[in-house]
């Protein structure tokens, strides 16, 4: 009896250990398993984002690829529209251009030659412009030569089938004057740019900024009262003794296309 009872109990102490052991194992374990799962779980995630990222990257290269072409569809169309409206414009100008100097033509009571600036001369290239117009048209040397603006300047010098203006920016081109308002008359001289230059104005004179200067237009060359420009800025000369005027010019010398030639009335 003893015996059995001895190994009954050897049965439970092995069974205790087994079961103390196996509890053992769990506790430990179980948190290792826990771990590993949770760090099999943390890289699944990081390659499934890693996959993503490198999916979304591509999705985006090829959205900005295809919007960096049709940018360049819609530049290169836009610059061939502005191309046309550009042109459409330049036409647009010309044509009321040649209209208005076909209205002016039909004003003037002299021997016009309408006439197209080709060049400019390059020993002076801001102040003199060439004309596709000459002796045989019946340009000659002294001719006014205008648009419905103002004043562009007078031929000096012509061949057979071409000639060149004096423009009145040039220093050297002297144009008789009328101050309109008050009847004032003068001469005024180019200063190079687009303004031209009144001197010897009587102090005290009553010409205001905005009056109106148009051609005396008694010399036969150039039509009384068309117009010249504008008065700019008034002030006193170095002296004193005199006020000094700046016109600014009605027509831009510096962008022409067609014109007007007017010989000088001795050969109407």
């Amino acid at each position: 009896m003893a015996g059995d009872s001895h190994r009954l109990g050897s049965q439970s102490e092995s069974i205790a250990e087994a079961i103390f052991l196996i509890i053992v194992i769990i506790m430990i374990g179980g948190p290792a398993a826990g771990m590993l799962l949770t760090a099999a779980t943390m890289v699944s995630g990081v390659i499934t984002k890693s996959v993503y990222q490198v999916e979304s990257t591509r999705n985006l290269a090829e959205e900005v690829f295809e919007s960096s072409q049709r940018i360049r569809d819609l530049e290169r169309k836009l610059a061939a529209s502005e191309l046309e409206l550009t042109t459409l414009r330049r036409e647009s100008r010309d044509t009321n251009n040649l209209r208005g100097l076909l209205g002016l033509k039909q004003k003037l009571t002299r021997k016009t030659i309408a006439a197209e600036v080709i060049a400019r001369n390059p020993d002076n290239w801001f102040e003199q412009v060439v004309l596709d117009k000459g002796l045989e048209d019946g340009v000659s040397k002294g001719s006014a030569v205008i648009t419905r603006e103002g004043v562009v300047g007078q031929v000096v010098s012509v061949d057979k089938n071409a000639s060149v203006v004096r423009l009145i920016t040039d220093p050297e081109q002297k144009l008789g004057v009328l101050i309109k308002r008050i009847g004032l008359p003068g001469i005024i001289a180019g200063n190079g740019q687009q303004l031209a230059v009144m001197d010897y104005i009587p102090v005290g004179t009553s010409v205001d900024v905005g009056d109106k200067i148009v051609c005396f237009g008694k010399g036969g060359v150039f039509p009384e009262n068309h117009p010249v420009g504008t008065v700019k800025s008034i002030s006193r000369d170095v002296d004193g003794a005199s006020m000094k005027i700046d016109v600014a010019l009605s027509e831009n010398c510096y962008d022409l296309n067609q014109v007007l030639v007017l010989p000088p009335m001795a050969q109407k």
